[in-house]
């Protein structure tokens, strides 16, 4: 009876495609994150005995830049959800850019999602990435660096609608309001620029440490003016 009930929770009817794969996307992402990190984590072991303090220190460095790179490709993935196409885009159109926009049509929308639905497509997007860093060959005594690094972005990315749905919830846990209060996770305060018209700023949404420069500088709104010049010119040609 009980996994009938965790089936139903899984699955609920009607089944959807995309629902499974975004179950299956979930449970591979999880499995292979482990397992690369169990893997690694052997791989560094050495390191960690012959010089465990500058071991250590080297390993905050690289969990701090995997945090702030999440949050600057969660802001970019957004950026362009936002901006382009639209959810008749063959492919990506109905999965990836529709969630986007209907957001801003009911932002509230995200809280009544649950975790497969917030989280499945990051899953989904990551596993490619994963699973070469899982599979590809690596040198006999090469100490992984380059590949823990992009599993952490990964792991920071798996985490990012999440922290997405907390900053929309009116009332999350005291942890949850505890580390957007301290500015660790996205705030509700700090994403509230980005629900503001004409809603073309701010979009990093994992920590929202990249917006206000992103922001001075003008950068999504530059990418955007050459893109849509690029794309004239094509349209031209």
């Amino acid at each position: 009876m009980r996994t009938m009930n965790f089936l139903k929770i899984l699955f609920p009817s009607p089944f959807k495609f995309h629902r499974l794969v975004e179950v299956l996307s979930i449970l591979l992402f999880l499995l292979f994150a482990g397992l690369c990190l169990y893997e690694f984590g052997a791989l560094f072991s050495p390191a960690l005995r012959d010089s465990p303090w500058i071991f250590l220190a080297e390993l905050v460095a690289l969990l701090f830049l995997a945090y702030i790179t999440a949050d600057f490709l969660s802001g970019f993935v957004h950026f362009l959800g936002d901006s382009f196409g639209n959810e008749f885009t063959p492919y990506i159109g109905p999965a990836f850019i529709f969630p986007f926009r209907d957001h801003h049509v009911d932002p509230k929308g995200i809280t009544r999602h649950d975790f497969v639905e917030t989280n499945g497509n990051n899953c989904l997007v990551s596993l490619p990435i994963l699973l070469y860093c899982f599979f590809a060959p690596l040198e006999n005594g090469d100490v992984p660096w380059a590949r823990t690094f992009w599993i952490l972005v990964l792991v920071g990315i798996f985490f990012t609608n999440q922290i997405h749905k907390w900053a929309h919830q009116d009332e999350p846990n005291k942890l949850i309001k505890y580390m957007q209060k301290k500015r660790w996770i996205l705030s509700p305060e700090h994403h509230k620029i980005h629900h503001t018209a004409p809603y073309d700023t701010y979009f990093c949404i994992t920590t929202g440490w990249w917006n206000p420069l992103l922001h001075k500088i003008r950068f999504f709104p530059t990418v955007k003016k050459s893109v849509d010049s690029f794309l004239d010119f094509l349209h031209i040609g």
